[in-house]
């Protein structure tokens, strides 16, 4: 959960129809919103109530007031988070929200309910920097910033963090991991995706083609991204390195290190293993879900390549004891999100459904598509 209490936000607009249009759908999301047209109101209100959140447009009446807002809340509630509304292009508004005082921005014209996920993201990630925060609590700020973020943006992900942090457990305590690094571990997997959402252009996440170089260039950057919006919280530095690590091979080929053996640590190895799993086993926007079958041959073509050979083993034995469940977990979900009916499980892919283009093999004779790598 976000808070104990109801989220309170201050949005500041010059323009009526879009105050009443935000706050009647963040009131639905669950926040208590109070509105103002001028930076006077939006002062007055930030004087008089305890804000969590300010959403602030820059320009007021043909001036950049704005700024003159998120100063006032620096000095007013220095707690609370702030969001710009902006219409420049997506570099020059970040930029000049981070100049001006801003966590984060969103472009106008705003989608409420996006709005609702950056105000839920923003809060959350204030909460992270609270080093007294206990861990429980930090599990908790976790799920809600993935569920609230890449899952949105994404729902064919519906599910996934969920779904590795079950099965790195598994494997973890049967490699006898201590509970503290298991802990740590099944963090990693739920945020393990965290910095997909911080990407410049995220349509590649829902796109049925084959992505371009430049956009396989500005995937590969979702581990270090979100290792670094994860921050410094003193109980998250392992897990920041597992998020960091869990696209990195056994033979030094993943990213973004391009680390090798044991230089990746074994909860990044095992989360690397079962990330990839997950994915294959999940219809996505681009694909159908592998069988089983596929799915095995896969992972025993790739031992002692993408992955390490006995964590490779105990996972396999683990899938062999669970396999039908496992690949059946995604379909549940997914049918939860609203995105799969019961009846269309076992349907066969449409022309819409095909897997991306297989990326270059490796060296050895079997070519097949390397997910380790996308």
């Amino acid at each position: 959960m976000p808070s104990a209490r109801q989220l309170d936000v201050l949005i500041a607009d010059d323009e009526a129809p879009t105050l009443e249009v935000l706050g009647a759908v963040l009131e639905a999301e669950g926040f208590h919103v109070r509105l103002a047209r001028t930076p006077e109101d939006a002062a007055r209100v930030l004087r008089d109530h305890e804000i969590d959140a300010v959403v602030t447009d820059v320009m007021f009446e043909g001036r950049a007031a704005g700024e003159e807002i998120l100063a006032a809340t620096r000095d007013l509630r220095p707690a609370a988070v702030c969001i710009l509304m902006t219409g420049f292009p997506r570099v020059e508004a970040a930029v000049q929200a981070m100049k001006i005082g801003a966590t984060d921005y969103v472009t106008k014209p705003v989608e409420p309910v996006e709005l609702a996920t950056a105000i839920r993201r923003a809060v959350n990630e204030k909460r992270l920097a609270r080093e007294e925060l206990p861990f429980h609590d930090l599990v908790d700020v976790l799920s809600g910033l993935v569920a609230k973020s890449i899952e949105r943006v994404d729902p064919y992900t519906a599910g996934h963090g969920e779904r590795t942090r079950r099965y790195c457990k598994l494997v973890a305590e049967d490699f006898g991991l201590d509970a503290k690094t298991v802990e740590r571990l099944e963090l990693a997997a739920i945020a393990h995706d965290y910095g997909k959402i911080f990407l410049d252009d995220l349509g590649f996440l829902t796109k049925k083609g084959p992505l371009t170089p430049d956009e396989r260039r500005e995937m590969q950057r979702h581990p270090l991204v979100g290792a670094e919006r994860l921050g410094n919280h003193p109980q998250l530095e392992q897990v920041v390195q597992f998020v960091a690590e869990h696209h990195e091979r056994w033979d030094g080929l993943g990213y973004p290190y391009r680390l090798k053996g044991s230089e990746i640590s074994r909860p990044g190895r095992i989360l690397c293993v079962v990330e990839v799993f997950d994915s294959l086993t999940t219809r996505r926007s681009y694909k159908n879900a592998w069988s089983l079958e596929k799915t095995m041959d896969y992972f025993e073509s790739q031992a002692g390549r993408a992955f390490e050979p006995d964590i490779l083993d105990t996972f396999l034995r683990l899938l062999g004891e669970n396999g039908e469940d496992w690949l059946e977990a995604p379909k549940r979900d997914l049918a939860e999100a609203g995105l799969l009916v019961p009846s269309a499980s076992g349907a066969k892919a449409s022309a819409e459904n095909v897997p991306r283009e297989p990326l270059p093999a490796l060296s050895g004779r079997t070519r097949r598509p390397d997910p380790a790598s996308a």
